[in-house]
């Protein structure tokens, strides 16, 4: 037992450590400490992990854990924005919700090498949201798109040859529709002025510079790693994504140049490439809500390609906004998964 309990408190030290080191990463500039990386994309697991061993120290009649539950206690801030805990309220009856739907359609539809458009529209046309914000969508599909989910409105409707890669669909009007691009002339914003019943808000579709991770760790194998050669390109690809995280944080300053213009309340929506233990997420979202974290209940992964659990998609509302549930629902139709929010506007 003495054996058990010492080999216990130290998984459990490192487990702490690990934590830390998760946490430390979205306060450390992306140019320095790219190890850290490695921490971040796994604080979920350990998170998990942490509380298992709290558990298992508790059988063994350790005081070590209630370092445990210090550190998840200390933590459960950053823990909530991939682990939801919220508890979901009855939505005032005769009050008018909005939903709002975020997804990337990976690659024009082109999932697996198949034409997945049929699926999506199979999956939402009978429940669509209000407002539906697509990434990685050629233009020619857009109004198709608009036809076949019956969205009256859509970002392209009033110049049809603006370009692709992002669009915004909404049952209500839209106007002040503007693209921007980053100095490669790639599109990594679109917004447009939502006039809803109940006031006008600036709805905004990101998409931020590709992480790397999740084009390259699908490459690695377990015995990648036994060699010298496959641990240099893991270090490699985590130094890969801190310097993509540098372009990203580039990118969020085009992106609030449009954001700080608005006379309206703002929701930010999209591919962010970035999780939510980093720079660029906590640039991103500034003093706005995560609708996940206001709405959301389980473990959130929007990101399919990988066994890392990546939550790189996200919704971040004004305080104007009430947000009552969010939901991350499981696709097979392309490699993210979208999140739905309900909400409401102050009035």
């Amino acid at each position: 037992m003495r054996l058990l309990r010492l080999f216990l408190v130290v998984v459990n030290g490192i487990l702490i450590a690990f934590l830390f080191l998760g946490f430390l990463r979205q306060y450390v500039e992306p140019g320095f400490a790219s190890f850290l990386t490695l921490f971040s994309l796994l604080y979920p697991y350990i998170v998990i992990s942490l509380f298992i061993a709290m558990l298992l120290l508790v059988v063994v009649r350790s005081k070590m854990a209630w370092a445990s539950l210090l550190a998840l206690v200390l933590m459960s801030g950053n823990t909530i924005r991939q682990i939801g805990f919220h508890i979901q309220p009855n939505i005032p009856q005769n009050s008018t919700i909005y939903s709002l739907t975020t997804l990337n359609v990976k690659n024009n539809f082109r999932h697996q090498d198949q034409d997945q458009s049929k699926v999506f529209v199979q999956k939402f046309k009978s429940n669509p949201s209000t407002y539906m914000v697509l990434q990685e969508i050629s233009g020619d599909l857009i109004q198709q798109i608009a036809n076949d989910l019956n969205y009256p409105y859509h970002s392209h409707l009033e110049n049809p040859r603006m370009g692709g890669d992002l669009a915004i669909f909404s049952l209500h009007p839209l106007s002040n529709v503007q693209p921007l691009q980053n100095p490669d002339r790639r599109m990594i914003a679109l917004s447009a002025d939502v006039e809803s019943p109940l006031g006008t808000f600036r709805l905004v579709n990101i998409h931020l510079h590709t992480n790397a991770v999740t084009v390259r760790a699908g490459k690695f194998t377990p015995e990648s790693f036994s060699r010298r050669e496959g641990l240099k390109a893991f270090g490699d690809m985590l130094q890969s994504y801190n310097d993509n995280a540098k372009l990203r944080l580039k990118e969020i300053d085009l992106i609030y140049q449009v954001v700080n213009q608005s006379p309206h309340p703002v929701v930010i929506a999209g591919d962010a490439n970035d999780t939510p233990y980093s720079p660029v997420y906590l640039k991103l979202r500034d003093d706005r809500q995560n609708a996940f974290v206001k709405g959301g209940v389980g473990f959130a992964q929007t990101y399919n390609g990988l066994l890392i659990p990546l939550k790189i998609d996200h919704i971040f509302m004004d305080k104007s906004f009430n947000i009552y549930n969010t939901l991350i629902e499981k696709i097979d139709f392309s490699d993210h998964n979208p999140i739905t929010t309900s909400f409401t506007i102050q009035n």
